[in-house]
């Protein structure tokens, strides 16, 4: 089994502020051009091969946005598996993250140099492997309801409601069983990627306004986009549907300030930190079995008889 070379990773993290602000451009210029990077709603974060970077990019990057923190070796793969398996997020356990690794990670290697793809190949499909680990011994049950469950604390909806997911997505698809009693519909941009619930609509791309004249409640599940945006926000701007955006923070400007009816991220985060429902000994157990695959996995060939071990 090929090594993955935990202990010659670098990663850089940015967690973004209310307005979504992460670091400045220059400083994600530099992580762009060593390695991975990932930009989310929540948080930017490069992932490079220390070896091959310039000795002086730790010191650069950080000097002057004391926010970025940076992580070597074996505490930078612990930090990303924790973040990979929705650990680090603001709703512990949560299934999205892993997602949006995963595409980012697709897109990245169309596009990057060879070399570089070949240097983080081995630890990040070590990544993906020891997540899908930890979520299958650690977390079922816990992360991939949590947004469904909250959305539908939030929305409160009515037995006669018609739910629209704008997106069609894994956060969508995760969704949507928790919605199974009342009538649901899916609007996508393009064509569809998932199977459609069973007796759910779906409206095509040139339905929009169609789906939002049928809707009483929509649930965002697309990040921040502003011609998506401004579609969605114009649809439901003469009637009283109550929407919930998922790609989005309360304090980032825009069309959607000051709308009645309307949730966002924040809004979500802040009725997960009311709850008192969330299994802590589960998330802890997670925790530390993050942190030991990251020891294992330091410098060495994984074998079946360590990984065992935590399961």
């Amino acid at each position: 089994m090929q090594e993955s070379h935990i202990n010659q990773l670098l990663v850089f993290h940015r967690p973004k502020d209310l307005a979504g602000h992460g670091m400045a451009s220059d400083r994600e210029a530099q992580l762009v051009q060593h390695g991975f990077f990932l930009d989310t709603c929540l948080r930017q974060l490069a992932i490079i091969d220390a070896p091959h970077a310039p000795e002086y990019l730790a010191a650069r990057v950080c000097a002057d946005d004391p926010r970025i923190e940076c992580y070597h070796g074996t505490a930078a793969y612990s930090f990303l598996l924790k973040t990979a398996t929705g650990l680090n997020s603001s709703i512990p356990g949560e299934t999205n993250i892993l997602g949006q690794f995963k595409q980012a990670w697709s897109r990245w290697r169309e596009q990057a140099a060879p070399e570089q793809v070949r240097r983080l190949h081995a630890p990040m499909h070590r990544l993906f492997s020891d997540s899908r680990k930890i979520r299958q011994n650690y977390l079922q049950g816990i992360g991939g309801n949590s947004y469904g469950t909250l959305v539908r604390k939030i929305l409160a909806p009515a037995a006669d409601s018609q739910l629209l997911f704008v997106g069609a997505g894994k956060l969508a698809h995760s969704m949507m069983p928790l919605f199974g009693a009342f009538d649901l519909a899916i609007w996508n941009h393009q064509p569809m990627k998932i199977t459609i619930p069973k007796l759910a609509r779906f409206f095509p791309a040139a339905s929009a306004r169609e789906a939002a004249q049928w809707a009483t409640h929509v649930v965002i599940t697309t990040p921040a986009e502003p011609d998506n945006d401004q579609l969605w926000a114009k649809l439901t701007d003469t009637r009283k549907q109550h929407v919930v955006h998922l790609g989005r923070r309360r304090a980032e400007p825009g069309i959607w300030s000051n709308r009645a009816n309307y949730y966002d991220l924040d809004d979500v985060f802040d009725l997960r930190s009311q709850q008192s429902s969330l299994r802590t000994l589960q998330i802890c157990r997670a925790q530390q079995a993050c942190a030991q695959l990251a020891v294992i996995n330091d410098g060495a060939t994984s074998t079946i008889a360590q990984r065992s071990a935590l399961a």
